[in-house]
């Protein structure tokens, strides 16, 4: 099933201004513990709005958006609710808000996270300045026990529409060109002990992805003194150690002022987390000839610590701005000139094979088949096979609201299914579960609020 999409984001003209909101464990965080859990499980499906631990699953109620009655304690619909799973099979009748605040990010990449006992996510914050004016742009990070026992704030960002991925010691995020991150490793039970810093102020895209220990992320070129037209790729470990300049100007030629062809500007796009644990990492390159921009195509490189020309692949001729990977071996689906997904895998480079028409997106893909839907009015979740782009089939038809967080899905196990915000069912969360076979009718999961509970509910 599919795993977090890859995080990669361009330049937002937003600006990420650093607040002071560090508070104490539980100061005016008064909620009700709710037993179950297990810190101790492996997680699953980190960074969307569905997140699997061990027996226990997590994800947001339902979508309400920017609702500004953000009191602690008083969302539901848009909470994060737990429930779980036995014998492969959710148990809707455990279903408990553990998280009682309203889970919310602008972008399309958001979501939260579980480390150990905590829930990491983002909410809006709509603190009063001092001339009494709620906030309508601040955004709090925090964290919650996965027994709803303690809440924390972390700290307070200005933007709801920054790109953010949460590593077990920091968050990070993307904005206005900056990567920043909050370190909360040393975070007392009183909220002191979050440090906060900048990276880079030149950054163009990131691409980061969760169980991979490694963020890469393009930014300027360093060298002033040079006329020459490129960009660094470069890349940091998620507990902020280990930066390192990966690609420069003289990467691919050792004389780079005469040998301009082979100095490039990457357009970073996106990463893959190899079984081995390195990462696959795909890019456009371009370079600059008698003063004309010119595109060199689309290439992915599996990254072991430093990057190795000879083992960079091109997998199509076209530049794109679309993709999903998967991985080193299989290359990844690449939207070609006609918006269209193709199989981009090396073969064919100028005509890979063709595994969508138009308007289509693709929202994950697992054991050779690639799941999409319509791109607007989405009623359908289909599945065909990328590999011999053939026998199209529709998995279910229910609307799905496709214009907020990624259609979502967990495997594990004897457990498998796909997640989704009915727009049939005002937005609620619901899901199909794939050892039932295809073409199956989804579930609701998770807690209605009193006002929108339907007046009968089929036994399913």
């Amino acid at each position: 099933m599919k795993k977090k999409l890859i995080l990669v984001v361009t330049v937002l003209a937003l600006v990420a201004v650093l607040a002071t909101c560090l508070v104490a464990c539980n100061k005016g965080f008064k909620w009700h513990t709710t037993p179950g859990g297990d810190a101790t499980a492996p997680v699953k499906s980190n960074g969307g709005y569905v997140v699997k631990q061990g027996d226990w699953l997590y994800f947001i109620n339902g979508y309400v958006g920017q609702d500004e009655n953000n009191d602690f304690g008083t969302p539901v619909k848009q909470s994060i609710v737990r429930v779980q799973v036995k014998d492969g099979v959710i148990d809707n009748d455990t279903a408990a808000v553990i998280v009682p605040k309203n889970i919310y990010n602008t972008s399309k990449n958001g979501g939260f996270a579980i480390y150990g006992e905590w829930i990491y996510y983002a909410t809006p914050n709509y603190d009063r300045d001092k001339n009494d004016v709620k906030s309508t742009v601040n955004t709090d990070f925090m964290r919650t026990k996965i027994d709803g026992s303690a809440t924390q704030k972390i700290a307070t960002i200005a933007t709801r529409g920054s790109e953010y991925f949460f590593a077990p010691t920091r968050v990070w995020y993307f904005a206005n060109s900056e990567l920043n991150y909050i370190d909360f490793s040393g975070m007392k039970s009183n909220g002191k002990g979050v440090k906060t810093g900048k990276v880079d102020a030149t950054v163009s895209a990131v691409a980061w992805k969760y169980d991979l220990d490694t963020i890469f992320f393009t930014r300027s070129a360093k060298d002033t003194e040079t006329t020459l037209t490129y960009n660094e790729l470069c890349s940091i470990k998620v507990d902020g150690s280990g930066e390192k300049v990966l690609v420069t100007s003289n990467t691919y030629t050792k004389t780079p002022n005469t040998d301009r062809s082979n100095v490039y500007t990457l357009g970073l796009l996106g990463a893959y987390l190899e079984s081995d644990g390195s990462a696959t990492i795909y890019y456009t390159k371009s370079y600059t000839a008698s003063s004309e921009a010119k595109n060199a195509g689309l290439f992915m490189n599996k990254i072991s610590g430093n990057f190795d020309v000879k083992t960079e692949k091109q997998i199509a001729v076209n530049t794109v701005s679309t993709l999903y990977p998967l991985g080193y071996e299989e290359g990844a689906l690449a939207y070609n000139s006609d918006s269209k997904y193709c199989w981009a895998n090396g073969e064919n480079l100028e005509s890979p094979l063709l595994v969508t028409d138009a308007s289509k997106t693709v929202w994950f893909a697992a054991n050779g088949y690639a799941y999409y839907t319509d791109s607007s009015s989405a009623t359908k979740l289909y599945k065909i096979s990328y590999r011999e782009a053939e026998n199209a089939t529709a998995i279910f038809e229910e609307g799905i609201k496709v214009d907020w967080l990624v259609l979502d899905g967990v495997e594990d196990g004897d457990f498998a299914a796909s997640f989704f915000f009915a727009t049939a069912d005002n937005n609620y969360m619901h899901y199909v579960n794939y050892t039932e076979g295809d073409e199956v009718k989804s579930k609701m999961v998770g807690i209605y609020l009193d006002s929108e509970k339907p007046e009968e509910t089929e036994e399913e």
